[in-house]
């Protein structure tokens, strides 16, 4: 995210940032803060975090950040302009006072019209200026935990299982492909101002051997393998359109 918002020009460096779906470790928060976000603001839809959370995440970062001594000198993020909203209420936030809304691995996990709808209440929270940066994942997440299943499997599903697996495991997706965002960000009243798609080798290699449902097996095999993005989103009408030159290797 830090790469893309440099390639537009931009960065965190003195700003407010309004983080969506913080989850139960606030990695991303801490590490803005300390590189020179002015604050953050963590939202989620329930109370996630707590005291050991919080202290595992300064574990991990300690770890992988050694040299840094701002780290090591932490014991909680009281000291941090961080604020937490959750529940969350967009009501609470001021319009025009955010400089960047980000997601990390979140926006696959909402309904297309609730995304919709949650981007357009968010966009009116940005500055003049200000962009959206999410990341979005792909991939069937049910993969990450069992390998035996391919990282489209859930596209081999009618929308009834879909909808079902969803229901009983709370945490589902809803299946969009890369392309197929910019159309709903517009929607939103968001223009795509740069995008970077990653197309998964293997994926690629394994698509012609799966079953697919409709809609999917009428898209090409270089749009299901592309198992992740990256979006800098701005206000206005839509000017930039996605190219369909996706990067290989992951």
């Amino acid at each position: 995210m830090t790469a893309a918002l440099k390639a537009a020009g931009r960065s965190f460096d003195g700003a407010t940032v309004l983080e969506i779906g913080s989850g139960w470790f606030p990695t991303i928060p801490i590490k803005l803060t300390l590189d020179g976000a002015k604050a953050v603001v963590m939202t989620d839809l329930s109370h996630h975090m707590d005291d050991v959370t919080i202290a595992a995440t300064l574990r991990v970062l300690r770890r992988t950040f050694p040299a840094d001594r701002r780290l090591n000198a932490l014991t909680d993020i009281s000291d941090l302009p961080i604020t937490y909203l959750a529940p969350f209420d967009a009501r609470n936030v001021p319009d025009g006072s955010i400089d960047f809304v980000i997601s990390r691995t979140v926006l696959e996990h909402v309904p297309p019209g609730d995304l919709e709808g949650l981007l357009s209440i968010l966009r009116s929270k940005l500055k003049p200026d200000g962009l959206m940066v999410h990341f979005i994942d792909h991939s069937d997440h049910l993969e990450h935990q069992d390998k035996t299943i391919s990282k489209l499997n859930f596209l081999t599903w009618s929308v009834r299982k879909h909808n079902l697996v969803n229901y009983l495991i709370k945490a589902g997706e809803n299946r969009l492909r890369h392309h197929e965002y910019p159309a709903l960000f517009e929607r939103a009243g968001l223009r795509v101002v740069s995008d970077v798609a990653h197309v998964h080798e293997q994926t690629l290699e394994r698509v012609a051997t799966l079953s697919l449902a409709k809609p999917y097996s009428e898209m090409s095999a270089v749009q299901l393998s592309a198992l992740s993005s990256i979006y800098v989103l701005a206000s206005g009408a839509a000017g930039h359109h996605p190219s369909d030159g996706l990067f290989e290797g992951l």
